[in-house]
């Protein structure tokens, strides 16, 4: 009974977070994206190094490769991205707070799914973003298996750490401060040289303005979609436990 709650809960939390999820992105990122990506291909035309990114442009070397073309069929494939995603996270948070209310902990409010949101946007957001922020077309970056190490390494000890925070008794949360750090300070992978491939002085400056409205753009989206998630997954476990009184019941 309570795995079916769980598998209906998400997807029904995955497609209402996912699609506010796609609606955000629409409203500010992608524009963003849209404009970079003026600069990526004035920069590919002039023959200079060039990092291809799968935006819907028809590179030569990448004809082969499959990409939703732009308008209606990459916003379409955008929205099931973001609501497979989102339903991905909220069975994880689902399943997070089913254990941690089955471990003895305080009973799942709405106010204490704000909190677990937060975790998860500071977790799955902030600390990699930190080290890797969100990238732009035109931005060159360091190979890709050394930031995918980077980013499931600083997820995995942040969420740990906050575990040992919440959890933890007395000077055990005391090991929550290292592993925090470890990833910042071993450093996210960087590339050597310059982060712009484009040369022309006018483009980089509207690359580096573009950046930083995606970095804010990007930050209020992801705190927005984290704090639904977390809302909607302990409102829906609120839900299914009162008849029972207590969720290990449930």
């Amino acid at each position: 009974m309570l795995l079916r709650r769980l598998i209906l809960a998400s997807l029904l939390i995955g497609v209402v977070t996912g699609a506010l999820l796609s609606l955000g992105q629409q409203l500010r990122a992608s524009q963003l994206i849209h404009a970079a990506e003026v600069y990526e291909v004035a920069d590919h035309d002039h023959g200079e190094g060039h990092d291809h990114h799968s935006h819907g442009h028809d590179h030569g070397e990448h004809d082969h490769t499959w990409m939703p073309a732009d308008g209606t069929e990459r916003t379409f494939y955008t929205l099931v991205s973001d609501i497979c995603a989102a339903t991905g996270f909220a069975a994880l948070m689902l399943v997070a707070m089913t254990v941690a209310a089955g471990y003895g902990q305080r009973r799942i409010t709405p106010a204490r799914g704000l909190l677990w949101g937060l975790v998860g946007f500071i977790a799955f957001f902030v600390a990699p973003g930190l080290g890797l922020p969100p990238e732009l077309p035109g931005f060159k970056a360091a190979p890709l298996e050394a930031r995918q190490l980077w980013w499931v390494l600083t997820v995995s000890l942040t969420l740990v750490a906050f575990a040992l925070l919440f959890f933890a008794r007395s000077w055990q949360k005391l090991g929550a401060l290292p592993l925090l750090l470890i990833p910042h300070v071993w450093g996210a992978p960087q590339l050597n040289g310059p982060a712009i491939a484009n040369p022309d002085p006018q483009a980089i400056a509207q690359l580096e303005q573009l950046h930083h409205s995606f970095i804010i753009a990007t930050t209020l989206t992801n705190a927005g979609f984290w704090l639904l998630l977390g809302l909607g997954c302990a409102i829906a476990i609120q839900s299914w436990s009162k008849p029972h009184g207590a969720l290990s019941a449930a």
